[in-house]
């Protein structure tokens, strides 16, 4: 193993721990907001939401993946191998999955937030995208993606 080799391994893990925390980190931050019965509280809560979403996960998704996909040819594997075949598929649908619905269904989220802090009249936007599911069931999912993820990276079947 090369020395270069090794370091864009350690960036790569230390991506996938940055989105860890992003991912992991909103469905506790989600939770909270679900629970808040006050309108600040419930708005602080989509406004972090998206600023983990913007700083966490988007970024480290990104970096992470596109360090693994060289990795796999850097490090001699092959791409017809299973668990790579599986781990790239697993990570081009939570990919495409945050980028084409989760990050548009949050931003819906952050506008009808912003809307609501300006005016009362906006308030039933702000019910209508926090009742929203797609967020939740997204976040959780991409949760259970990386757990599959990390598994495939650490055995390698």
């Amino acid at each position: 193993m090369s020395a270069s080799y090794a370091w864009l391994l350690l960036l790569h893990i230390l991506a996938a721990l940055w989105f860890a925390a992003g991912v992991w980190g909103s469905t506790v931050v989600r939770a909270q907001g679900r629970r808040a019965t006050g309108l600040a509280e419930r708005l602080l809560a989509v406004r972090i939401l998206w600023r983990m979403h913007v700083v966490f996960t988007l970024p480290a998704m990104i970096v992470a993946g596109l360090l693994g996909f060289y990795l796999v040819t850097a490090g001699g594997f092959r791409f017809q191998e299973t668990w790579v075949m599986l781990a790239a598929g697993l990570y081009l649908l939570m990919f495409l999955s945050t980028l084409f619905a989760l990050t548009p269904a949050l931003s819906r989220q952050r506008q009808a937030a912003a809307a609501a802090t300006l005016s009362q009249e906006a308030m039933p936007r702000l019910e209508q995208a926090l009742a929203q599911k797609l967020p939740g069931i997204l976040s959780d999912v991409n949760a259970l993606i990386l757990l599959l993820l990390v598994a495939l990276m650490v055995v390698k079947p």
